[in-house]
């Protein structure tokens, strides 16, 4: 299992266990399968993404990424977990504006210690990005852009890919074959996907769902 998350509870300065953000919320996530998480505005759904990416602390319950209990870590440790294991994708696409697509593709790769320029060379066919890699951010479509931030981050083959709210900028029809990509490379990569959307039509294409309400899952 990639990704486990038991009984977490999440609060913030000033909430009671009554009003915490996150109360109990429990799932499991195995290589090359990916999950939707979904519910209204301030119902944990960010909150929940960003524990599962060691990007905050919790309160109690544990969360565990390819058998490492993020309880156990320092935030040194955390920042290697994530460089090695854990990549993430926003509505934001965070290109770096002074690097051409293939050195904004390579980045995170570099990082980890984890690049292969095989698998970098057939993302970036897959992904429709061979003919734009000396291309700069401010060259490329949104769609494009969105496709240079998936590459980036499965370059590195990471344990889990976070995603919040990917195509959130990209119409219908971009969206649907940004997605369709995306889950395509996650199940050859073997990687798991956790990803938050408002979208039904998204959220059907996954192959699990959970739905939070009031910080429990529903």
């Amino acid at each position: 299992m990639v990704l486990t998350i038991r009984n977490v509870t999440k609060r913030f300065p000033g909430q009671t266990e009554e009003t915490a953000v996150l109360r109990g919320v429990s799932l499991d996530l195995d290589r090359g399968r990916s999950l939707a998480l979904t519910g209204e505005s301030g119902s944990g759904k960010s909150t929940l993404l960003h524990l599962a990416g060691a990007l905050d602390h919790f309160e109690s319950g544990e969360i565990t990424i390819g058998g490492t209990r993020l309880s156990e870590l320092g935030d040194t440790q955390r920042a290697a977990l994530r460089r090695r294991d854990v990549s993430l994708v926003f509505q934001q696409f965070n290109l770096i504006p002074s690097l051409d697509v293939s050195k904004n593709i390579v980045l995170h790769a570099r990082l980890g210690g984890r690049l292969d320029e095989g698998w970098v060379t057939r993302l970036s066919e897959r992904l429709g990005l061979a003919g734009l890699l000396d291309r700069y951010p401010e060259q490329l479509s949104g769609g494009q852009q969105q496709r240079v931030a998936i590459a980036r981050a499965l370059a590195v083959r990471p344990k889990l890919l976070l995603a919040d709210e990917p195509t959130g900028n990209l119409d219908e029809t971009a969206s649907a074959a940004v997605m369709e990509l995306m889950l395509e490379l996650v199940r050859e990569s073997g990687t798991a996907l956790f990803l938050v959307t408002h979208s039904e039509a998204i959220a059907r294409m996954l192959d699990q769902r959970l739905h939070l309400r009031h910080g429990k899952a529903a």
